[in-house]
């Protein structure tokens, strides 16, 4: 209990001193309730009692001895409501309560100056009043030690160590900065632990988060800054609110891009005004921030170390003050920092745990009405006191939502490459924006032999910022290796037999006999003859279908030896898995032996111009096409057994061959080269392909067939690159390509551009990386 002081206390003399510090003391009175009512003479107190000042008269009016401001001060100093704090330096003043109820609070905050804690105004400014009553305190005993306490405990710090101290210890009855009518509860930490697991992604950012409640009163030195990153529907909003209505006037709510000195970093009265709410706050939040750039740091780091910065309120002079609270930035947007290691140090990350439903905070929301901000902060004191003074550093909130398209093509070039070519980067950035996305993505400028020339290149400095951006880029590469995968041949479908034809699903054919060796006697005088009936299915135990001219039928066969890729496996690494947009459901008929029969139309523009060919494109793919060649039909009863329907079109028939197959069947030199113009199918632009090859398929398809060209001439790849090699292989395909066929170099820069845009590379991009190979190749000046 913290006594007042007697009525006859004698002031200090102090050089410039107030010299109407006694007797403001001396004439501050209580009036009485049924006394005069509010003028010139009196304020409220904290306890909602009318106080007089003492006056002189002038000529033409009464005045206070002293600025109301500093009447106050000398008031509560009087009743003991200003003590130092342990620095004894600081002065702190007890919290006011708001709620009308008009009660004597037991928490404290240090105030920066009289003049602005009881608002003087500046023309009664009178800055001595603070060095006075800072020599009156420090004659009190009591000081208010910097801690936090609970009815039968309390947390502080001693020769640098976190202690809890109980009743019998001689500092417990003194003041506390932070003080709760409640007991510590270890069942209340328990929950309050899991409330804060719940709203986060892992253990690590738990702990950050718990650790976050004790801080400013807890830490050896005033140095940790928190950054809560998720995209909202988290929680962190109810946390930060409950320290908010806990401790209010410990507790600021600000705008982080004014108090940091908006988007540019450079200050002005707004930053100044908002700089005021930090005074005496404990903890400031900025509930829903925006993105924070370097420019923005040298504020921040002066609020995170307490480094004197100044603040302003309308009409009211600038005041230098050292800011004591712990700022916390809650967002979903990226902070950029440096990556020295000071810095590092003073950044305190949590990652949250998004897309939650509303219904899911209830019992949050109910546990912060029954017990507030308390069990969070006795959460908080065990964790500081039981695992010392470092937080966990390694939590990153890095997120691939946040990248630029330019930091995303930065992303795309490490991971693939393991270093970026910046001059390369098709998305033009200013040199500020580059500078913040190097310090985002964790980067550093390095030196690199490219293309036979050395360049400054970027790679990876800090790998714990890069990791976020690395592990989506390996999980999208590993979901598109996935997707591109082929799939095993549908099962068969029980008891259809022979009972579904092909045409009936728009497929033209003709049907002939065909004998259990699967040899099919004058198929092709039997489809042509005018008298022979070859539409329905011949009463024989095997049957041949013939595909009319504008149909075609891929057949993919079984490898012939160990370590080969049968026909089926590698159309679908070729064109994409069965079953998506470019390798659609049809009529499926599966051989004995394994291999598989797909049945498909033909574009008009096209449909004469497609072979029929054997082992297309080196793989184990024949084609079957417009009255050239047959194969054995659904329902046949072979010495090699059964062939069987294993699936059917998605609609009532076949599809038409895609872009992407038409694409296979051109590379492969299925298509004859007529000398005229390309088919308008093939001139049109490159599809959205649902599939590419995965990392490492070239070396797969060496071993099981060569992939493009026709036989015996030059191979040229054109399938689609997967996420992960695009540029690099692009890159070095066409740096080959040109540097050994110059001669032909409006061909190579068509089937780059094809190829390039066929793997899901912009223009912008493609145009970039051939502006690159030409200058290296002096095809550009």
């Amino acid at each position: 209990m913290i006594e007042k002081l007697p009525s006859d206390y004698i002031f200090s003399s102090i050089p410039d001193g107030p010299q109407t510090v006694q007797g403001v003391y001396d004439g501050l009175s209580i009036i009485a309730s049924n006394g005069t009512t509010d003028t010139d003479l009196t304020f409220t107190d904290r306890l909602g009692r009318k106080i007089h000042m003492p006056a002189y008269t002038t000529r033409r009016s009464v005045k206070p001895l002293a600025a109301d401001g500093y009447c106050k001060a000398v008031w509560d100093f009087k009743n003991g409501d200003m003590l130092l704090g342990e620095d004894g330096t600081t002065l702190y003043v007890r919290d006011v309560d708001r709620s009308g109820a008009n009660k004597r609070l037991d928490s404290w905050h240090a105030i920066s100056s009289l003049e602005n804690e009881y608002r003087v105004a500046g023309r009664e400014t009178y800055s001595p009043w603070n060095d006075q009553l800072r020599v009156e305190c420090q004659k009190k005993r009591e000081r208010v030690r910097h801690g936090v306490k609970f009815t039968d405990r309390a947390f502080l710090r001693f020769n640098g160590q976190i202690c809890s101290i109980t009743a019998d210890s001689p500092y417990f009855s003194e003041p506390f900065e932070v003080t709760f009518d409640r007991a510590f509860d270890t069942d209340l930490v328990g929950q309050a632990v899991s409330f804060l697991r719940d709203v986060t992604v892992d253990d690590k950012s738990a702990k950050n988060l718990c650790r976050l409640f004790a801080t400013p009163l807890l830490e050896p030195y005033k140095h940790l800054t928190y950054v809560l990153y998720g995209d909202g529907g988290n929680g962190k909003g109810i946390l930060l609110n409950t320290l908010a209505s806990s401790l209010p006037g410990l507790t600021a709510s600000v705008d982080s891009q004014k108090i940091l000195g908006g988007r540019r970093g450079s200050g002005g009265f707004d930053t100044q005004q908002e700089m005021g709410k930090l005074i005496g706050a404990l903890w400031a939040f900025d509930e829903d921030a925006d993105t924070i750039s370097l420019e923005q740091l040298t504020a921040l780091k002066k609020i995170s170390t307490g480094d004197s910065v100044t603040a302003r309120r309308i009409q009211e002079n600038a005041v230098s003050f050292a800011p004591k609270c712990t700022f916390v930035v809650a967002t979903n947007n990226p902070v950029v920092t440096t990556m020295t290691n000071a810095i590092a140090r003073r950044f305190v990350y949590v990652r949250m745990k998004d897309g939650r439903k509303a219904s899911e905070f209830e019992p949050l929301l109910t546990f912060r009405k029954d017990y507030g901000i308390a069990p969070f902060l006795m959460a908080s004191c065990l964790l500081w006191e039981n695992e010392g003074d470092e937080p966990e550093y390694d939590v990153s909130i890095g997120s691939v939502a946040d990248l630029s398209e330019a930091e995303q093509w930065l992303v795309d070039e490490i991971c693939e490459n393991e270093y970026a070519v910046s001059a390369r980067n098709p998305y033009p950035e200013t040199a500020r924006e580059h500078k913040n996305s190097i310090s985002k993505l964790g980067l550093k400028t390095s030196r690199k032999r490219v293309d036979a020339l050395l360049m400054r290149v970027l790679i990876v400095a800090d790998e714990r910022r890069f990791a976020p951006y690395r592990a989506a880029w390996e999980a999208d590469t590993k979901k598109l290796e996935e997707e591109a995968k082929p799939v095993a041949v549908p099962a068969p479908l029980d008891a259809v037999g022979r009972t579904i034809e092909p045409d009936s699903l728009g497929f033209e054919c003709d049907y002939v006999p065909a004998r259990a060796n699967k040899v099919a006697d004058n198929w092709k005088k039997l489809a042509e003859s005018a008298t022979h009936d070859t539409s329905s299915i011949p009463d024989s135990k095997a049957y041949a279908v013939v595909p009319k001219t504008g149909y075609i039928i891929i057949d993919c066969d079984t490898a012939k030896t160990e370590g080969e890729m049968d026909g089926w496996e590698s159309l679908q690494w070729s064109i994409g898995p069965y079953g998506s947009d470019s390798f659609p459901e049809t009529y499926l008929v599966r051989t004995p032996s394994g291999g598989v029969h797909a049945y498909y139309k033909l574009p008009d523009d096209i449909k004469e111009h497609v072979l029929n060919k054997v082992q297309a494109g080196g793989q184990h793919i024949d084609l079957r096409v417009g009255g050239r060649g047959y194969v054995i039909g659904a329902g046949s009863e072979t010495n090699g057994g059964v062939y069987q329907l294993c699936d059917l079109p998605d609609g009532e028939r076949v599809p038409e061959i895609t872009l992407s197959m038409i694409r296979w069947l051109n590379d492969a030199g299925c298509i004859e080269d007529t000398g005229k113009t390309a088919p308008t199918v093939m001139a049109a632009a490159a599809p959205t392909v649902s599939a590419t090859k995965p990392a490492g398929l070239a070396r797969h398809l060496a071993r099981g067939g060569r992939q493009g060209g026709s036989a015996g001439g030059p191979q040229i790849d054109m399938s689609p690159i997967p996420k992960g090699q695009r540029n690099q292989q692009l890159h070095d395909w066409l740096y080959g390509r040109m540097l050994n066929h110059p001669d032909n170099i409006k061909q190579i820069t068509d089937q780059y551009y094809e190829r390039g845009k066929l793997s899901g590379l912009g223009q912008a991009e493609l145009d970039a990386t051939y502006k690159s190979v030409s200058k290296t190749l002096g095809y550009q000046s």
